[in-house]
Order: structure tokens, then sequence, then C-alpha cells
């Protein structure tokens, strides 16, 4: 499969000029934010220095994939909202660290004044008073969390069928579902021949075990606050399904 687009790509650039930011041999990843993307990059950077069938990208979590011209493959990772919304609030209650420092912005600083553990704002979205109005800027403010994972495919269309993906890293499935991608993307490596950071430092990850859960209303708010982000992880695990 990825021959075969690799000749349609080498055929569509014929005599054209090809934008500075990408090649014929690259292959994007759409960094979405709390999504595995710090141990994707990781990966990719090792794969990248063991081979050169292929040149895996990534432009941050800017890049979004009406950016990405259509000739250039691409993936990206996903992960279970109500997840995602826990580690986005805990990573930027410490401004980013062990790994990174980035200093909260005041509106972020007064949510985080307002609530203390990602269950407290969950559990205030949707009050009628002066709690659920701060619970909803917090909503709002927080990096991360005011995100939702359909940012990155805005202006796209159901490009799951109109330009599909090499393929899609669930972080609940991770290892497993980067090892497909390696097996598209017609490597002879597997995430066996990597090195997986295992560290909170490295891997850009933290554990939670001090921190409350999320409890039955937190879930619920959450699952009716990322409404669009649920509907879209069940469309990507479907398709993954079906291929």
């Amino acid at each position: 499969m990825f021959k075969k687009t690799r000749k349609k790509i080498r055929k569509a650039l014929k005599g054209k000029s090809v934008p500075e930011k990408f090649t014929a041999n690259d292959v994007a990843f759409l960094h979405i934010g709390k999504n595995a993307g710090t141990q994707i990059i990781q990966l990719s950077t090792q794969l990248n220095a063991l081979q050169n069938d292929f040149r895996i990208v990534s432009s941050g979590h800017g890049l979004k994939l009406k950016d990405v011209p259509e000739y250039v493959p691409y993936f990206f990772s996903v992960r279970h909202p109500l997840s995602r919304f826990r580690s986005g609030f805990y990573s930027r209650k410490r401004k980013g660290q062990p790994r990174l420092y980035n200093e909260w912005k005041k509106e972020e600083e007064q949510a985080f004044a307002n609530f203390e553990h990602a269950n407290d704002l969950a559990e205030a979205l949707f009050r009628n008073d002066g709690i659920g109005e701060n619970a909803f800027w917090a909503m709002n403010s927080i990096g991360h969390v005011r995100t939702r994972q359909t940012d990155w495919f805005q202006l796209s269309g159901n490009f799951l069928k109109e330009r599909p993906p090499v393929w899609i890293v669930r972080q609940e499935a991770f290892e497993n579902d980067f090892d497909v991608l390696l097996q598209r993307l017609n490597s002879n490596l597997s995430v066996a021949d990597l090195a997986i950071a295992q560290d909170e430092k490295s891997a850009h990850k933290y554990a939670y075990t001090q921190d409350p859960s999320l409890s039955d209303l937190a879930k619920q708010n959450l699952e009716q606050w990322y409404r669009a982000d649920l509907e879209f992880y069940t469309i990507c695990s479907n398709w993954l399904e079906r291929q």
C-alpha cells in the first residue's frame, strides 16, 4: 500500500516544486496534545536515524491536517477524551514539569486557584451558580483541556474516507498500533527494535496515584462537554477495525 502511495506521490510531483516543509520521502505526524505524542516523536527520531526509506516529520501541535499537502502521507494518535482531560489538567497544573516548564497564563493561574483537582473541575461543570461559571471559563482556559482532538481536522471533511491516514495510534494500545504503523510503512523494524522511554521525564507522562479519580458525576459532565471528541474517538476506532 505504502509503496503504491509513494509511486503516486512521485508521479504527481514530477516537474513540480515541493514545499520546503515536506519532501516526497516524508510522513507527517499530527501531534495532538496529550496523546502520547512525545513518545511517538522519540521513536520517530530513532526510526529516522536507522533507515532512510521514509522520514517522519512533525511541526509541533500547530500542524493540522489542512496544512499537510495532499500528496504527503500522515498519521496521528488518539486518546479517550476523559483520560486526555485528566492528563491535560495535571500536565498544566505542573506547568509541564518535569520534562518542560511553561509558566501559567493568568487565566490558567485563576483556574487552578479555583480547582485543585481535575475531578473538582469536572464535577463543577454545568452548575447554575458562580462555581459553574468558573468551571466553564477554566475549561476554556487550561492548555490541553481547552483543545479538542477534532481541532486538528477542521475544514477536512470526511478525511478518513477521502484522505485516509497511514494508520491511527491509540494511546491505550500504543505498542500494538505503532507496530501496525511500521508494517504499513513497509518498515523492517518494530517497537521491540526501538527504545521506549520509561521514566516520567523522557516519556512526558505522570502517575496520578495521589490524585482523586473521576467520579460518576465528573465522567457524566465530561462526556457531555467532550461529546464531539467521544464521537470522533469512536469513529477512529471503528475505522481501525475495518482496515
